[in-house]
């Protein structure tokens, strides 16, 4: 019946669309893996995935939206932050995750991807809404939680402070002049909250 029909035809089509899409990121990541920023075009992502550029533009609107897509796919990282009831050791879990992918083909790409947006204002706009912005929000609730709870002094500027916090590891990522290491994340947090402790917190 049509009706049946129409059934059957939607719940073969939605995942057959799926396995595009993915082909389209595995293939992506592959070419960002293996030549970096500059070896993704719509033209040898779609060759890749053996697809047109017509189905990549019905996902993606450029080039950069693919790869920051693609890097996401391919290299997972949590936006989950603990709650210990300590800022300190909240804000640290989260850095060491961070930096530790950071320390492999993941922090090339990143700061490749970086490097590369200072000249192009499209990939930087996609990495400012794809990547900071949704990490920057989820470190924004951690630190009014312990604004709130008292551990930090209330009346401090959170943008601020965050920029005090991931700016130096962004630093290093692309400038390679120190490493990106557990105990400069531990430094660094310490270092940071200390002078925006409320009278009663302290860093053990």
């Amino acid at each position: 019946m049509t009706g049946g029909k129409t059934v059957e035809t939607s719940r073969v089509g939605r995942p057959r669309s799926e396995k595009t899409r993915l082909a389209i990121l595995e293939a992506a990541a592959d070419l960002l893996v293996e030549g970096g920023f500059s070896a993704i075009t719509i033209e040898s992502i779609a060759a890749r995935a053996g697809v047109s550029k017509v189905t990549i533009y019905k996902w993606w609107p450029s080039r950069g939206s693919v790869a920051i897509d693609a890097y996401f796919h391919r290299f997972r990282q949590t936006l989950t932050f603990p709650d210990t009831g300590n800022v300190a050791e909240d804000l640290l879990a989260q850095m060491l995750i961070l930096i530790g992918a950071f320390r492999g083909r993941a922090g090339e790409i990143m700061a490749e991807l970086i490097g590369q947006a200072q000249s192009d204002p499209e990939l930087a706009d996609t990495i400012r809404t794809g990547w900071m912005q949704p990490r920057r929000e989820v470190t924004a609730l951690v630190i009014q939680r312990a604004i709130d709870r008292g551990e930090l002094r209330p009346g401090l500027t959170i943008p601020i402070l965050m920029d005090e916090l991931y700016g130096p590891i962004y630093f290093r990522l692309i400038t390679r002049y120190e490493p990106l290491s557990d105990e400069f994340a531990q430094e660094l947090v310490r270092n940071t909250l200390e002078g925006v402790l409320s009278t009663r917190s302290s860093i053990k």
